[in-house]
């Protein structure tokens, strides 16, 4: 880098880095352990206020801020960010009459942006950037939880009522409260100050994403945008199971079909880990030229082949949490096909389960079909390198994934691979290894089985995978791009855009 001072980022993540393992989590950890020349500022949206980091920051990471939207009603009860007297400031500032002067109009604006069949994204960053700078003269719960707040959204959802789906046409007073209730804590990011930086990079076209779009709206800060899964299409799924009231669940899907559409349209680059995710960018008008896929990369030569397992059990591994879009369920169904034909199966299954019920029904189905003395869930590994090289074949039966750094590290480990033929992993394995359509347990056990019954194919798919990992894969070319993209970014980066809020 030419500069004599570190670049400056703001990384913000949602529900990962530093305070929860997982895919994203390791490109997070990756990204500022590798590239010590940039000053990393992590904005980390979390469920709580008290979680405990699980991975050891680099020294190049100068703060951890955590934005709860959970586990507490007041946001002025965590803010460490502010001194006491800023706090009772803002309370004292609240009044009803400042609340229907200051924060109705904006509040009515950007609730009418919300339900409008064409909702602008200029106009609703300018709203949100509003009701931000709002927030950091008067309390957040005091100004939500106001009559006048209350009054706003009962009037804006009937309002709304055609635009939306007939089933939703007479919400009762209990779904009205729910949505409202939802929508306070989700907007507790609006609460908390963005910190000062040159570049900002969000991990997911979500709610972490706001403080990039904001900081972008006041400063002409650069936006990177860094799509792992894709954000909205989770959110249809997750929320069909977790949120019971059709109206609720029409209401949310407004918000978070918003924000991602709001980050699409504001950020500069946009950079899928595959190219799969580019598919739903481009859908959701995202122009071809300011998408740019970077793949995830990992250390060949902590990732590498070692001598194999002379004898012994024919052993089948897999890596990822135990929750239900990883499949596991499938492949102890696999299991239970295989075993007729291999006496000495061994499956195993490392991972922490994140899904209590899933993991039980997982326990349940070995029982099932009496694989106790065939099956292990073998929990978490501080060395998935040796799982990778230990095993016969690694099987990853995901029901959905982006571009998964558990079958880049089993390639770089030269192992034999069936996946299911989900989101980029056809983009990562190639003909390197073998793909088979998502839940279908025969087809899963019939690939295993081909693999087990021939070394000699095993042993060329590992070597071609290995190849392909040096070529395309690498922890240095991932890392290349990262810091190319923040360089030119910042040669381009324009003048402050937006005054300051007057209070």
């Amino acid at each position: 880098m030419n500069r004599q001072e570190a670049i400056s980022v703001l990384l913000t993540t949602e529900g990962t880095y530093p305070f929860y393992s997982g895919g994203v989590s390791t490109w997070c950890h990756r990204l500022t352990h590798n590239l010590p020349d940039i000053d990393f500022t992590l904005l980390a949206v979390v469920t709580n206020p008290s979680p405990q980091s699980k991975y050891e920051l680099a020294p190049n990471v100068r703060g951890v801020i955590k934005v709860p939207q959970w586990g507490l009603l007041q946001p002025a009860e965590y803010s460490y960010h502010q001194p006491p007297s800023v706090v009772l400031r803002n309370i004292w500032n609240t009044t009803a009459q400042g609340i229907a002067v200051r924060f109705k109009p904006t509040f009515e604006r950007f609730l009418a942006l919300l339900f409008s069949s064409a909702c602008e994204k200029e106009e609703l960053g300018r709203v949100l950037l509003e009701l931000h700078s709002y927030f950091q003269w008067y309390d957040y719960r005091k100004t939500m939880n106001s009559l006048e707040a209350w009054n706003v959204f009962r009037h804006a959802v009937r309002a709304a009522w055609e635009c939306r789906p007939p089933a939703t046409a007479h919400p009762t007073l209990a779904e009205v409260k729910q949505a409202y209730r939802l929508m306070y804590h989700l907007l507790m990011v609006l609460h908390f100050p963005i910190p000062q930086a040159e570049i900002a990079h969000s991990s997911a076209a979500s709610f972490c994403g706001l403080p990039c779009v904001l900081a972008k709206l006041t400063k002409g800060t650069p936006y990177v945008l860094t799509e792992h899964g894709v954000y909205l299409r989770e959110q249809y799924l997750n929320l069909r199971n977790q949120i019971k009231s059709f109206f609720v669940r029409w209401f949310l899907y407004r918000v978070v079909e918003n924000v991602v559409e709001l980050n699409y349209h504001f950020a500069d680059l946009v950079a899928p880990v595959c190219a799969y995710n580019s598919r739903w960018e481009k859908h959701l008008g995202v122009p071809q030229d300011r998408i740019q896929v970077i793949f995830n990369g990992v250390d060949p030569e902590k990732f590498r082949p070692t001598k194999k397992r002379d004898g012994g059990r024919a052993r089948v591994s897999s890596v990822g949490h135990i929750y239900p879009l990883k499949g596991q369920l499938d492949l102890v169904g696999a299991a239970a096909l295989l075993r007729p034909k291999f006496d000495n199966l061994e499956v195993r299954c490392y991972g922490t389960p994140t899904d209590r019920e899933y993991f039980d029904a997982c326990m349940r189905r070995v029982v099932e079909f009496n694989l106790n003395d065939c099956v292990t869930f073998a929990g978490s590994t501080n060395e998935p390198w040796n799982v990778y090289n230990d095993a016969d074949v690694l099987a990853f039966p995901s029901i959905s994934e982006a571009f998964p750094y558990a079958v880049l590290e089993a390639m770089s480990c030269g192992a034999a691979i069936v996946a299911t033929d989900v989101g980029g992993v056809r983009e990562a394995l190639g003909d390197c290894g073998l793909l088979v359509p998502a839940r279908t347990q025969q087809a899963m056990a019939e690939a295993i089985s081909f693999l087990l019954n021939n070394a000699a194919e095993r042993e060329r798919l590992g070597q071609m995978a290995r190849a392909r990992v040096l070529k395309h894969f690498t922890e240095e070319q991932f890392l290349n791009s990262y810091e190319r993209v923040y360089c030119k970014l910042l040669s381009r980066r324009p003048q402050q855009l937006l005054p300051a809020y007057d209070s």
